[in-house]
């Protein structure tokens, strides 16, 4: 039987504050945690101890420590672990707009991983030497995070820098080598990179909901914003965010819905129409079918917290 989509897409907090968040780092040891969901940042995870297996849209791999993985905005995502060898891993957040914001310390991150490339795997086991390198560079993480003054949290940033920068590079090199050892001959090497297709700027097609989601926007906007076809549109959206841009424009505008339920106190039929629905019936139906509810039961509810809104 195939599993239900995630019901929430959840923003960065400071779980102290509930503040909304650029930047965040956290331990996770919560199995809770695992359970599949999505949220609208990118998220980067470092196995300390544990077995167990991610799952990021279609594809999955094994965690063991020294696996650094990474989950783009809005991909679907959970973890199986393993209740004998239970994981701890570091988990680093950062938001969509940090990462396209020329004056943000993450731009460069940015630049890095928002140009698709699918032969380019979102994970990477680090191991002998190399793995001391980033055990290290996360501890150091760790300790400026704990540090309460404005000098460590900018040394905290940059070390993040560090340590996607190394990920990224390790993960590159080892790429270019198996390729090199898969191919035996010029022609051979030439016919395949051909058919590699080149990095694009994919991700700001999500990015554009991300930012448009009250707006009037279907796949004929989008392609004439973005001058390609609407049928390639869509099939982007499947293999970027694993659902189809219908569907996951309503779960964006859903998670906005949800904030202004539980905020405010603006009437239902205000919200539906303020999240970019054309009627108040239409987001009744679908805000139902994703959360098994109606609105007004939802805010009675008070739904709190990160875990509640999982599957």
């Amino acid at each position: 039987m195939p599993e239900k989509e995630p019901l929430y897409i959840e923003e960065i907090f400071d779980y102290v504050s509930q503040r909304p968040q650029k930047f965040a780092l956290n331990f996770w040891e919560d199995p809770r945690y695992f359970k599949l969901h999505r949220h609208n940042f990118v998220e980067f995870m470092y196995v300390v101890k544990g077995e167990g297996t991610e799952h990021i849209n279609s594809i999955s791999y094994s965690l063991k420590p020294g696996t650094f993985s990474i989950v783009m905005p809005y991909q679907i995502h959970k973890i199986e672990y393993s209740e004998q060898n239970p994981l701890s891993i570091y988990v680093v957040a950062i938001s969509f707009e940090e990462l396209l914001a020329p004056s943000s310390i993450f731009y460069r991150i940015g630049e890095l991983l928002l140009s698709y490339d699918e032969n380019v795997l979102p994970y990477y086991y680090f191991e002998g030497k190399e793995k001391e390198v980033m055990d290290r560079l996360f501890k150091e993480a760790w300790t400026y995070f704990k540090q309460d003054d404005v000098w460590a949290e900018i040394i905290l940033k940059a070390k993040i820098v560090e340590i996607v920068a190394y990920f990224d590079r390790c993960r590159n090199l080892t790429s270019d080598k198996s390729f090199q050892r898969a191919v035996s001959n010029s022609a051979t090497i030439r016919a395949q990179k051909e058919s590699i297709p080149l990095p694009t700027d994919y991700w700001q097609l999500v990015y554009y909901v991300h930012k448009n989601y009250n707006q009037n926007i279907d796949l004929k906007a989008l392609s004439k914003e973005f001058h390609l076809s609407p049928s390639y549109i869509s099939q982007l959206f499947k293999k970027l965010v694993g659902s189809n841009f219908h569907n996951f424009l309503n779960e964006v505008r859903l998670q906005h819905a949800c904030s202004l339920l539980l905020s405010t106190d603006k009437p239902v039929t205000d919200i539906a129409l303020e999240v970019g629905f054309d009627s108040y019936s239409t987001f009744a139906r679908v805000f139902h079918k994703h959360k098994g509810m109606s609105a007004l039961e939802f805010r009675k509810r008070g739904y709190l917290g990160r875990f509640d809104l999982v599957v």
